[in-house]
């Protein structure tokens, strides 16, 4: 009775466990997984979804031990909620967060171009292009990159569109095409080399919009008419 009356009571304040978008619950996402998360947010406000964020990023804290078991970070994944819920005030992009190093060929990669990085936007589809930090000596705390967002960025009111793996499929191809794409260096005389990094970040990118189907087919199953399916 007292769990019932907790979550209860965490539900006026949209703060429910159920309520938590699965990109902070679970280790899998896909593009459409990261579009409802933002629209979760969107829904509920700035207010609220700040609230809501630092509860995530405390029970991060919490759970640091068992990062390598849960297979993801809460608090990274708070980053690239943000790079798609705060739009610019002006029209200089705002900066990634600098929680640390990503082996990714940032040199090559400017903010003019890749604006919501480590996020891209093609067509209508938003993807993580690289996950996974590695320390540098002074990263940057999640608190502070918050407050950063919200003092020189626009919080969005009007929801993203939530892509269909078609669509999804569809706008990675177009961003493999795109100029930005073919820009990176991931090979360099200047002391950064992935030699492996196109393929390995083109299949993580590819790997977000697999799922998206059978979400989809569950999703649309669950609202049928069982007497319907009793018949098939």
């Amino acid at each position: 009775m007292k769990r019932l009356l907790v979550c209860l009571t965490l539900m006026t304040l949209g703060l429910c466990q159920a309520e938590v978008p699965k990109l902070f619950t679970k280790r899998a996402f896909n593009s459409s997984g990261l579009a409802e998360a933002a629209n979760h947010f969107i829904a509920i406000g700035e207010a609220a979804t700040i609230e809501e964020l630092e509860k995530v990023s405390l029970e991060d804290a919490s759970h640091a031990g068992w990062i390598s078991n849960r297979g993801f970070c809460e608090s990274e994944r708070i980053g690239w909620v943000c790079r798609i819920l705060y739009e610019p005030k002006g029209k200089s992009p705002l900066r990634a967060p600098a929680f640390g190093i990503l082996s990714i060929p940032e040199n090559t990669m400017p903010i003019e171009k890749w604006p919501l990085f480590p996020v891209a936007l093609s067509g209508s589809t938003y993807v993580v292009l690289k996950q996974g930090y590695t320390s540098d000596s002074r990263p940057e705390e999640l608190k502070h990159y918050m407050a950063y967002c919200k003092n020189n960025g626009v919080f969005r009111t009007a929801p993203i569109p939530v892509p269909t793996r078609e669509q999804a499929e569809q706008d990675i191809a177009n961003l493999r095409q795109s100029g930005q794409w073919q820009a990176i260096q991931w090979e360099s005389n200047d002391g950064f080399s992935y030699p492996m990094g196109e393929q390995l970040t083109w299949g993580f990118i590819q790997s977000q919009t697999k799922t998206i189907a059978n979400e989809s087919i569950v999703k649309q199953n669950s609202k049928t008419d069982p007497a319907a399916l009793s018949l098939r």
